[in-house]
């Protein structure tokens, strides 16, 4: 086994507990995931600001690609949100990694958080809701976000080139993504950063008029807003 294994080749939980013991850890393990009637911790509620939420289970963002070209949902960007609302998990943390611009986007079926995709997200919405309803009986204690981005060095609009927009020159990851040092089209100037701010606040109203409960943030990853 690799010096540093990654968690998922670690298939059992005896290979689980043979790692935290090479690494001098003390991290009880149950041999199976408790049922809520069992006392799981996972299934206790929560309060998150003045929100109940009904367990600690969470569904993380991401970018599923999978959305048509204009950036609204397609069959199978609404049944991923459709088996969100059937996992049982009561925290849907920002569900889609949807980008603020169309010029934002790391793939051409990225999903946008913009006013043309209005009707797009709040069907993602409903599908995530519907379904849960259908399982569990009620939403009450379901929280659902939507996480907003730009993906900055990594934006790929376009099917057959990368199209980057950086914060600065940085002379390792220039060379990794093709920036030539003295091209400063790519930069973004303040005036174009305080336009993209006002698309982050747009993108963020529209998710709450269309009944998302927070907003999410990306700053991660090495996306644009992971370099200021």
């Amino acid at each position: 086994m690799s010096e540093y294994p990654k968690i998922a080749q670690l298939k059992t939980v005896e290979a689980f507990r043979a790692r935290l013991a090479e690494l001098g850890l003390s991290l009880p393990v149950d041999d199976r995931i408790l049922s809520a009637a069992e006392g799981s911790p996972l299934a206790q509620p929560m309060a998150v600001g003045p929100f109940r939420v009904g367990n600690r289970w969470c569904i993380h963002p991401m970018e599923g690609w999978d959305a048509n070209r204009d950036g609204t949902p397609s069959e199978l960007t609404l049944r991923r949100w459709q088996h969100f609302g059937k996992s049982g998990a009561k925290l849907i943390w920002g569900g889609e990694a949807a980008a603020v611009r169309p010029d934002g986007r790391a793939n051409p079926h990225q999903t946008l958080a913009t006013a043309s995709n209005e009707a797009g997200l709040a069907a993602l919405l409903a599908a995530c809701r519907a379904s849960h309803q259908e399982r569990f009986g009620a939403t009450d204690d379901l929280l659902i976000g939507l996480q907003l981005t730009h993906s900055g060095r990594f934006c790929k609009p376009n099917t057959d080139r990368l199209e980057p927009r950086i914060a600065y020159h940085h002379p390792l990851l220039d060379a990794k993504f093709g920036i030539r040092p003295e091209d400063d089209s790519v930069v973004f100037t303040d005036d174009e950063l305080e336009r993209l701010i006002d698309d982050y606040v747009a993108a963020a109203g529209l998710a709450w008029r269309v009944g998302f409960q927070f907003v999410d943030v990306k700053c991660c990853h090495g996306y644009l807003l992971h370099e200021f």
